[in-house]
């Protein structure tokens, strides 16, 4: 049973932006980020509950889910590495980030679309897991990209493990 979940991927792999309450830039890859609702939009995020991630949500309640174009993989994963906290991940992979339209964490110029969000519900439950539940504030895509939200170009999916593949309407 220990691999189960591989039978739901591949998932779309997002980059979730945050930040502290210092301010201060934090970038994670997820592909466990799942819709839940369409009216009121919904989304719900499972970071470890000891994760930068989770801790700055916690705080601020905010994020940015950014959708990953397939070219990118490689900085993806430099930004899965363990950095400290307050380290800026998106510095570290040689990535850009701008103003989101709401929400404080920084929406990045390389992804193909971003999710801005706002947590409602936070569950941790240690040494198991935790939940984010959160309200879409505001979505954009870059009009090439998309063609009524599918994807024109290709997208990174996460098939488990370090595996991964792509995908494009």
């Amino acid at each position: 049973m220990k691999k189960w979940h591989r039978l739901l991927h591949p998932k779309v792999v997002c980059l979730v932006t945050s930040v502290n309450t210092k301010n201060q830039i934090n970038a994670a890859p997820f592909a466990w980020a799942t819709p839940l609702c369409d009216e009121p939009p919904i989304l719900m995020l499972s970071p470890w509950y000891e994760s930068h991630t989770f801790k700055n949500i916690s705080q601020t309640k905010e994020f940015v889910i950014n959708i990953v174009p397939k070219e990118l993989k490689e900085k993806i994963k430099i930004c899965s590495e363990d950095f400290p906290e307050g380290v800026n991940e998106l510095e570290k992979a040689g990535l850009t980030w701008s103003k989101s339209k709401i929400v404080k964490p920084p929406r990045v110029n390389e992804c193909l679309a971003w999710i801005e969000c706002e947590a409602k519900e936070i569950l941790k439950k240690e040494n198991e897991y935790s939940i984010i539940i959160a309200e879409v504030k505001h979505v954009e895509t870059k009009e090439e990209c998309y063609d009524d939200f599918l994807p024109k170009k290709e997208v990174l999916l996460h098939l488990g493990g370090n595996n991964y593949s792509s995908i494009k309407v």
